[in-house]
């Protein structure tokens, strides 16, 4: 089955395609913001920024090794590799309050049930919270993880997003640059997680409600909001806001990477930034695999891009931020398809990955020589994030069953090794003349 452009399910407990938590807001003409009915339209060529008047938009600054000998004998099923393999690690690996010299990646661990299909095929949990810090094997009880927070299978996503991604929203409001992304193999919740549906939206719906609820409690500040949303599709990317916009190039300059030609639109209220997104959907590449009917394809990368300043007399300079919102494509070895298309898909993302993991190890390391973020366009993009320079949240969806234990035991040692790595987070400032928000210029667009 070949891929499509159709939009896929957002929940992966479900065999139907439900509703997405943005389907209402693209049939919407108008949105209201601060007392004003404003177009649902608005390109970068004519913004309007909050609590003030005035912005103009512009371009995004976007952001075989063999498995260690088993401890422990599995049932049937165990077996196959991710793209990430590890070496050895220790039985409890970092514990979460180890003295560092600086912040280190937020890093949980969500579970998701036993879907219907693993029920009816026999599994068992081979994986279990224990507790709300730990991640414990049910086959071996010595081999176990530590994280920031773990989250058993009846969690909400309203909890997770309060723990794992509200802190890096509410800095980026104060200008420091955050990341936020979901990690594992398909089907175990990434995209439940990071979009959700209407009866339980997901991080990216509830990180705008946030946002605007945000600048509404901040009347001494003016505010312009952009978002760009890209996808990566065999190492290409492509805009999912503008369709002619393929095969794009990531350029770096001063203050750090970015996509050349990525469409940008101003964002005026949370239906306005949800719409944007309900039509990039559309565009997403979807297809079925071995693991779920409607599975990502491609790694996304939502981002909203924010600039703030204080008003007249409490003038103090512009604070610019970018919030990067990922949904990564299912991390289980490519060697799991039987098809040519779905092969050569896997095989890029486990390029992208497998790069991923290894700088993720090399930045765990604290003084390694040279980070490969040029191996692939996700850690590329994700370079001035992953070097330290704004904080990141880490959210590692994971099955409990059998069948897929090992792939879980691989996701849960490539999150050990994130939590080792350090970054050291700062608040950015721009220049007048560089400032978007201050550019008055946007008055004559007609």
């Amino acid at each position: 089955m070949a891929s499509s452009s159709r939009a896929r399910s957002s929940s992966p407990f479900s065999y139907r395609k439900p509703s997405t938590p943005y389907a209402s807001s693209t049939s919407s003409s108008s949105s209201f913001v601060n007392g004003r009915i404003v177009p649902r339209s608005c390109s970068s060529s004519a913004a309007s920024y909050f609590n003030s008047g005035g912005g103009l938009g512009s371009r995004s600054m976007t952001p075989s090794r063999s498995r260690s000998d088993s401890m422990y004998n599995g049932p049937p099923g165990y077996s196959g590799r991710s793209p990430v393999g590890f070496a050895a690690e220790e039985l409890i690996a970092d514990p979460v309050d180890v003295p560092r010299s600086g912040d280190s990646i937020s890093v949980t661990i969500r579970f998701r049930p036993l879907s219907e299909r693993e029920y009816q095929r026999g599994d068992e949990i081979a994986w279990y919270a224990d507790g709300d810090k730990l991640v414990r094997n049910e086959y071996n009880p010595a081999t176990a993880y530590a994280f920031d927070r773990v989250f058993g299978p009846h969690t909400a996503s309203e909890e997770v997003y309060e723990v794992a991604a509200k802190p890096v929203v509410k800095a980026a409001m104060e200008g420091v640059n955050g990341t936020v992304f979901a990690y594992g193999v398909t089907s175990s919740g990434k995209t439940h997680t990071m979009h959700g549906d209407h009866n339980a939206p997901g991080v990216i719906p509830l990180a705008i409600k946030d946002v605007f609820s945000m600048i509404q409690d901040t009347p001494g500040r003016e505010f312009l909001l952009r978002v760009s949303y890209l996808e990566i599709y065999n190492e290409v990317i492509n805009d999912l806001l503008d369709p002619t916009g393929q095969n794009l190039r990531v350029r770096e300059d001063a203050q750090g990477t970015y996509v050349e030609g990525i469409k940008e639109e101003v964002v005026l209220s949370p239906g306005h930034a949800l719409s944007f997104i309900a039509a990039g959907e559309e565009h997403r590449h979807v297809g079925s695999n071995n693991f779920n009917l409607f599975s990502s394809r491609s790694h996304t990368i939502f981002t909203l891009m924010v600039e703030s300043s204080a008003h007249g007399d409490e003038y103090d300079g512009v604070i610019f931020s970018q919030l990067n919102l990922i949904d990564l494509a299912g991390s289980e070895s490519s060697k799991t398809e039987t098809t040519g298309l779905r092969r050569k898909e896997g095989s890029y993302i486990n390029k992208s990955l497998l790069t991923l993991g290894t700088v993720i190890g090399k930045l765990s390391e604290g003084k390694a020589s040279h980070v490969p973020y040029r191996d692939s366009k996700l850690t590329r993009l994700l370079q001035s994030s992953l070097s330290g320079h704004g904080h990141v949240s880490l959210i590692c969806t994971v099955t409990p069953a059998s069948s897929n234990m090992e792939e879980t035991h691989n996701t849960l040692k490539f999150a050990s090794r994130a939590k080792r790595v350090e970054i050291y987070a700062s608040r950015n400032r721009i220049i007048d003349e560089k400032s978007l928000i201050k550019n008055k210029s946007w008055k004559k667009v007609k």
